[in-house]
């Protein structure tokens, strides 16, 4: 096997002349002269810890932490089998897996085949001999694991098995009798709407209540709007698309940025499975991306579910999901959801930038600055860097793109149609997408994205979906106060993530750049952790398993030299 580069350091003491002249892989770095707007700083502290304030779950008794498990669809996905289970069951107890907390042996799609005339579901016997899943889940059971299986709220599974569609109650039924301890239940072939997806959702809560067997209830419904209902629906729900890969990863770790106030004990956002080797033996992500994404999810209190190979993984990989430092991190009793602390998204690295707004600002920067119908009809084009809003693939998600007037093809019949948009005198920012039902521009509660929904009847529109167009300034103007504008981010290639645990904080550096980065917490970042000049903090590499330096904040940076394209560094501070 390959080696990797090592992320590990040895510090020695140095003067401060040596700190400022010369970087370490790890160092400590001198910080300007003037420390400016001090009480400012600390005010940002009191407002994201605010942020993380735990609220009330579904009252199942299950979740408290974020699961642990396996997960087996980026493992073999529908070459799913009883054996390879009970092989993989196997695998994780001889690892010392569950010992560690993966609990959890969950079935993805490709399990069902069909159902009796009595409408219950059962599995394919060609896979499952025995036609149901309880022979598997017997075995789980007796080797001190839990048992999980998937099912859809539409009427088909994303890969055409038996949905649940108004099966909730004989599925449900069907699951606990089996012995069924978890259910992730998908979102393909159903209505988009959102509160036809709450209350799909709702049916199989209730029905799995009714059974009496404590199931712990997954949503999979891929939208940053399942977090604001998730606690009264289910222990966690996904955020954002499939992963799939170190891209998939990223946009992921973006649309999680700003749902932490919906997360804790009980309900957690989730950002989808962990990527390593699939039972093929392809790395979907490099190992040094596989570690960043782990230290990311434990930050971010996500479901840690491994969806790869067990059976054959790599020793790096292997270390990387078997480190209690890190568990420990995600599974904190606090249940706060980290914070992103420095830095801005990362998804668009080597991509598309998501649309944002920000601050209107009184002089207007060309980031703030659209220019309507100038490149073609419908088109809204941004001064700084002639882009175009869009919707990406002609789906949900908003993104600056180039303004394509001719040449191949866009989602077919409706080429060039995303990028063309209409602002309606009742204040709906309308895509062309749409020829009967019409779709509007729709601003998350906390800001973090925007996507595309059902414009809600309203007049004038609600104010998820209030927009105006200043054209003095050319400012495209949200809500109905006029206060936040759309605008062209700067990317960001590096982010420092931090998340207050027992006793501290824990802090994930992350570079998704093409070129190893200095990345840097300085006096303002650890003020954002509540400590404040000239407080001495102890910082542990929780790769290293070590104590690696002691700081004075306001006198003191921490910086680490972290490697390209999915390096990160890992830490503990606590006070001195």
């Amino acid at each position: 096997e390959k080696s990797l580069p090592s992320l590990s350091f040895t510090l020695q003491p140095k003067s401060a002349a040596q700190r400022r002249s010369r970087r370490h892989p790890f160092t400590i770095s001198s910080p300007p002269d003037r420390l400016d707007n001090m009480e400012m700083k600390h005010a940002v502290f009191i407002a994201l810890t605010a942020v993380v304030a735990v609220t009330h779950a579904l009252d199942n008794g299950l979740g408290k932490t974020p699961q642990m498990g396996y997960n087996s669809w980026y493992d073999v996905m529908c070459n799913l089998d009883e054996a390879t289970m009970r092989d993989t069951v196997d695998t994780m107890k001889s690892l010392g897996l569950v010992d560690l907390g993966y609990k959890y042996l969950n079935l993805d799609d490709c399990w069902a085949a069909g159902r009796y005339p009595n409408s219950s579901v059962y599995a394919d016997n060609k896979t499952f001999p025995s036609g149901t899943l309880k022979p598997l889940a017997d075995y789980v059971h007796a080797n001190g694991m839990l048992f999980g299986t998937y099912t859809d709220r539409g009427t088909q599974t994303c890969a055409g098995r038996p949905g649940a569609f108004d099966h909730e109650s004989i599925d449900a039924q069907t699951y606990a009798d089996w012995g069924v301890d978890y259910l992730k239940e998908d979102s393909c072939h159903a209505s988009g709407d959102h509160q036809t997806a709450f209350y799909r959702y709702g049916l199989m809560r209730d029905s799995l209540n009714k059974t009496g067997r404590p199931v712990f209830f997954s949503l999979c419904g891929w939208n940053s709007w399942y977090a604001p209902q998730g606690q009264s629906l289910g222990n966690s729900w996904r955020i954002g698309p499939d992963d799939n890969n170190w891209a998939g990863v990223l946009k992921n770790v973006d649309i999680n940025a700003g749902l932490g106030s919906y997360a804790g004990p009980g309900g957690w956002n989730d950002p989808c499975l962990l990527l390593a080797e699939e039972g093929t033996g392809q790395l979907r992500m490099t190992q040094l991306q596989t570690r960043a994404q782990f230290s990311l999810w434990a930050v971010m209190a996500a479901p840690l579910l491994i969806s790869a190979n067990v059976r054959n993984m790599s020793a790096y990989n292997l270390e990387t999901y078997m480190n209690a430092e890190v568990i420990a991190v995600n599974q904190d009793a606090l249940g706060h959801q980290g914070i992103r602390i420095v830095g801005g998204p990362l998804s668009s690295v080597g991509g598309d930038l998501p649309a944002q707004v920000g601050p209107c600002l009184a002089d207007p920067t060309s980031a703030q600055q659209w220019d309507w119908n100038k490149t073609a009809s419908g088109y809204l084009s941004n001064r700084a860097n002639s882009q175009c809003l869009n919707v990406d693939n002609c789906g949900t998600d908003l993104i600056y793109y180039d303004c394509v007037t001719s040449g191949g093809t866009c989602c077919g019949s409706t080429c060039y149609k995303n990028l063309q948009w209409q602002l309606t005198s009742n204040n709906y920012l309308v895509t062309a997408l749409d020829s009967t039902s019409k779709r509007c521009a729709t601003t998350a509660a906390d800001l973090s994205s925007i996507s595309l929904d059902t414009c809600t009847p309203a007049q004038p529109a609600p104010a998820n979906q209030f927009w105006s167009y200043k054209q003095a300034t050319g400012q495209v103007q949200f809500g109905p106060k006029g206060d936040q504008c759309l605008e062209m981010i700067t990317p960001s290639t590096t982010n420092i993530w931090a998340r207050n645990v027992t006793g501290g904080w824990a802090v994930v550096f992350v570079n998704a750049g093409s070129t190893a980065e200095d990345v840097t917490c300085d006096v303002s970042c650890f003020q954002k952790m509540g400590f404040v000049p000239p407080q001495r903090v102890i910082v542990r590499d929780l790769w290293a398993h070590k104590t690696v330096q002691e700081l004075t904040v306001g006198s003191d940076s921490l910086v680490a030299s972290v490697p390209a394209s999915g390096g990160s560094f890992t830490f503990r501070v606590t006070a001195a």
